[in-house]
């Protein structure tokens, strides 16, 4: 019954995780014009595009959803019939084979009979999968939901590349205060998620000899993060994730005053007079582009297809 009960609860997470995956690169093609600076070790870094960084986030939540759907199918291998023990005393034999086959036919879902029901009463290999694709994913989302914040944060002394849907009033003493309230909540219920899959894993190793007497605690576990964070994505997506409204002033003004943009014109200029434009810029507060045109370096032409985003965030020489 667990088993199925977490089976029929991944149909909808699987389609929420698709549902999600779907609106990041939705987002990731509205924004791929725009040039922003990267950012490594929380520190200025060469450009990249705004879309690039959703379409890897869309791909990230593809990816780990791919566990998830693998930890399906794990659960759709069912130890019916297998009685106390596993060795099917006091059933009919055909008992296992004709409930998992009607549990098939109700479902639309491939349940099958296990191979070994000994292994399927000792073991919650199965309940262990559907907590470590889950944590994978969480912990993903997370990531995620944390670089969201940090590029809405703001709006004046912060970074504000994007702007996150506003979904109440105001911060309780600061009126006109937009907190990032979904992807907060989106990280407080991923912390509690992570919380049941550390519990259902403690559940599976306790069990001993035939049988392991913690499942009552694991199916707890499985309904409790499954229709939470079933509900969770969809709230996120609809109200956050479909929403995001890019900066493009700021992440290009950002991408331009950011001194690692001097690396595409290395090749251009040799990396002294890179440097000696990096400094000027530093010193001045003036963008990159703007030195290097007032120092006579490059002319306008080569200057803007050296400075094309394409150019500057896919492989090869910018402006070659």
């Amino acid at each position: 019954a667990m088993r199925v009960m977490s089976r029929l609860l991944l149909s909808d997470l699987i389609e929420q995780v698709d549902l999600l995956g779907a609106a990041f690169a939705d987002k990731g093609k509205e924004f791929d014009h725009i040039l922003k600076s990267g950012r490594t070790h929380l520190q200025d870094a060469v450009p990249i595009r705004l879309g690039q960084e959703f379409e890897a986030y869309a791909a990230a939540i593809r990816r780990s959803g791919r566990w998830i759907a693998f930890a399906a199918t794990e659960l759709e291998e069912l130890g019916i019939g297998g009685s106390a023990a596993g060795t099917g005393i006091n059933t009919h034999p055909e008992h296992r084979a004709r409930v998992v086959a009607l549990l098939k036919e109700w479902t639309g879902i491939p349940f099958t009979p296990t191979a070994d029901m000994r292994e399927s009463m000792q073991s919650q290999y199965a309940m262990s999968a559907l907590a470590a694709s889950v944590r994978l994913f969480s912990i993903e989302l997370t990531r995620i939901t944390n670089d969201l914040r940090l590029m809405a944060s703001g709006p004046l002394t912060g970074i504000a590349e994007i702007v996150l849907p506003a979904v109440q009033p105001g911060s309780s003493i600061m009126p006109g205060k937009v907190n990032p309230s979904m992807a907060e909540n989106t990280n407080l219920v991923l912390f509690q998620v992570l919380g049941q899959c550390h519990a259902i894993d403690l559940c599976v190793q306790a069990g001993q000899l035939e049988l392991n007497v913690m499942m009552p605690s694991m199916a707890f576990s499985s309904q409790f993060m499954l229709q939470t964070l079933t509900n969770t994505l969809a709230t996120f997506r609809v109200n956050c994730v479909e929403g995001i409204v890019a900066n493009e002033e700021r992440c290009r003004r950002y991408a331009e005053i950011s001194p690692s943009l001097a690396t595409a014109l290395n090749p251009l200029i040799g990396y002294k007079k890179a440097a000696e434009v990096v400094k000027a810029s530093l010193a001045s507060g003036k963008t990159i582009p703007d030195i290097v045109r007032e120092m006579g370096l490059l002319d306008e032409a080569t200057l803007a297809s050296a400075l094309d985003p394409p150019s500057l965030t896919e492989p090869g020489i910018p402006g070659k």
